[in-house]
């Protein structure tokens, strides 16, 4: 069987207050990559001259901006940070379905957990967000309800099918309590490390608790993170230590690399010369499950062993 390519992906830096610029820099910036990992990013003045203080536009959330660049960048993933803690499932469900529909199956979410009444557990969020993750699941699989601790949600009519059978579900598990939930709900999980040895060290340990929760962890991909220019754990400043980099992870086991680059200037470092240093060319994806050589999702999730 042939071995699967490294996926490439980046996440931009928060860095700089102008929409229209940000959107710009990510079209330019996914024309080397596999995915774009989106984040909020920071509100800024209007465009133009206004009288007066100047105007302070809305801030575009991930998903939003996500849905605004799709358009502009074929071929290439679009993971937005999407908060699963307070959310309404349905809501959530139809926001990413929106963006998986308008990509054409090049989208997937990345959950994330927020604190609204300081201070609850850590733990309790994360239980929260495995739970709208399982209704979003449900809603998908054809319409039928959940009923959980945290979230309600009635039987629906069933949605349009996902051009991929449904949009790849991302789980950072950097927290302990963030781990099981990986290891249970993910498509891909992302991880840190402060070495390369580190990350193959963390990568076996969200096998082993994806088999634990009765999954086949070679149903799971894993992504690690690596710096651009200054940062904690793995990161390079050059080109080639960058490339250097991402091919001892993934000789470790891991499946890609989500670069992250300190300053916006770095989007352009990644696509025109760390990018060109792995592979000479890139076949556009179809699919953002295709690209990741995932299985069609199952119309639930793993149940926990025992």
């Amino acid at each position: 069987m042939a071995e699967r390519p490294i996926v490439l992906g980046v996440q931009p830096c928060g860095e700089g207050t102008d929409p229209g610029r940000h959107l710009e820099r990510l079209t330019l910036a996914a024309r080397g990559v596999d995915v774009l990992f989106l984040a909020d990013p920071p509100a800024g003045p209007g465009p133009g001259p206004v009288a007066g203080p100047a105007a302070v536009q809305p801030p575009l959330d991930a998903l939003a901006v996500a849905l605004r660049v799709a358009p502009g960048v074929p071929g290439t993933g679009l993971v937005p940070q999407v908060p699963a803690t307070g959310a309404d499932a349905v809501a959530l469900h139809d926001a990413v379905a929106a963006l998986d529909a308008a990509s054409l199956g090049r989208a997937g979410w990345e959950v994330v957990v927020t604190d609204r009444v300081a201070p609850t557990p850590s733990a309790e969020l994360w239980a929260e967000a495995a739970e709208v993750v399982e209704a979003a699941h449900r809603l998908r699989s054809g319409g039928s309800g959940f009923s959980g601790e945290f979230v309600q949600v009635r039987d629906r009519i069933p949605v349009p099918r996902s051009p991929q059978g449904g949009p790849v579900v991302v789980v950072r598990a950097d927290e302990p309590e963030a781990l099981p939930v990986a290891a249970r709900c993910a498509d891909v999980v992302r991880i840190s490390a402060g070495s390369v040895a580190e990350a193959a060290m963390r990568r076996l340990d969200v096998e082993g608790a994806a088999a634990e929760a009765g999954r086949d962890p070679a149903t799971l991909r894993v992504l690690v993170d690596v710096g651009v220019g200054a940062g904690e754990g793995l990161h390079h400043s050059g080109s080639a230590g960058l490339a250097s980099l991402a091919r001892e992870v993934a000789r470790t086991g891991a499946d890609g690399v989500v670069f992250l680059p300190a300053r916006p200037r770095g989007l352009e470092k990644v696509a025109d010369d760390v990018v060109p240093l792995l592979r000479a060319h890139r076949t556009p994806l179809r699919t953002l499950r295709e690209r990741f050589a995932l299985p069609l999702p199952a119309a639930g999730l793993a149940t926990s062993a025992g």
